[in-house]
């Protein structure tokens, strides 16, 4: 895969430029194929690695209401004027590793113009898309908006459909669904929204935490093999935050707001302790 870019997106002081830097390296270091980075961002004069491209916020997503709770401003981040239609882009939150080449991800983009991270209750798979069909837009999987990978600007597009207001089966979208990316995303475009592969990208919490140790050491055993081929973990979350992972003691007890957990060891996290704290590093 060649001539794709990664896309970051940085506002107000919750991240820093550091983070942006410290993704912008890692994808170099693991992806050979990548031409380039860029950088959304509400300020164009951030210190940030000299590969990237610093673009502004579209204008009418730059919004204070659009950058809390639902995390609307993300919808904005489909069509970046500075890139071809149809560039390949892989979108990633500011809270994750990268640890191997992402060019596999946005590989992914040659098969359908987007991917995104499922959840426990959005598989979007067929049988997604025939619920979505069947209830007319009313039933539909929101996947979790932390990494994507997607044509630039591809026709029907959620930036594009979330400006034009344009209806699904003849129904515009609720105030509810407007004001959350997730729910934006999946309702508009279930029909071609696909589920980025669990052994490409994941959330830490989901893949990493059960809600008991024994579980965890089993689940741990047999996705082994598959989390050898991981190239981005991401770190939602209150309580599992880079910060937080990054100064974990082999051993240590970590968990998440429901309560799943596991021990900071090899063994729980198939060998990939190690890499992951290395990707945390500046």
């Amino acid at each position: 895969m060649s001539d794709w870019y990664l896309i970051l997106m940085i506002w107000g002081d919750a991240y820093s430029d550091a983070d942006c830097d410290r993704l912008i390296r890692k994808a170099h270091m693991h992806s050979p194929s990548l031409k380039g980075t860029i950088v959304l961002s509400d300020r164009v004069d951030r210190r940030l690695d000299p590969r990237a491209i610093q673009y502004p916020i579209s204008p009418d997503f730059d919004r204070s209401d659009f950058k809390k709770n639902g995390l609307a401003v993300k919808i904005s981040m489909f069509e970046i004027d500075v890139l071809p239609p149809g560039t390949p882009c892989v979108y990633v939150d500011l809270d994750s590793v990268i640890i191997g080449d992402l060019g596999k991800v946005a590989a992914l983009t040659l098969t359908a113009p987007l991917w995104t991270l499922p959840t426990p209750r959005a598989r979007l798979d067929a049988w997604s898309r025939l619920r979505w069909r069947l209830s007319r837009g009313r039933r539909y999987g929101a996947g979790n908006s932390s990494v994507f990978a997607y044509r630039n600007a591809f026709p029907g597009n959620p930036t594009a459909k979330f400006r034009n207001k344009t209806p699904v089966f003849g129904r515009a979208a609720s105030d509810d669904i407007r004001s959350n990316d997730d729910r934006f995303i999946g309702w508009s475009c279930q029909d071609v929204i696909r589920p980025l592969p669990t052994q490409l990208a994941v959330r830490f919490r989901i893949e990493f935490l059960e809600v008991t140790f024994w579980m965890n050491r089993i689940k741990a055993r047999y996705r082994r093999k598959a989390r050898q081929s991981l190239v981005v973990v991401t770190f939602d979350g209150a309580l599992t935050k880079p910060a937080v992972i990054a100064t974990l003691r082999d051993g240590a007890v970590i968990a998440d707001h429901h309560g799943r957990r596991a021990r900071w060891t090899d063994l729980e996290m198939s060998g990939l302790r190690q890499t992951m704290q290395d990707a945390l590093q500046d």
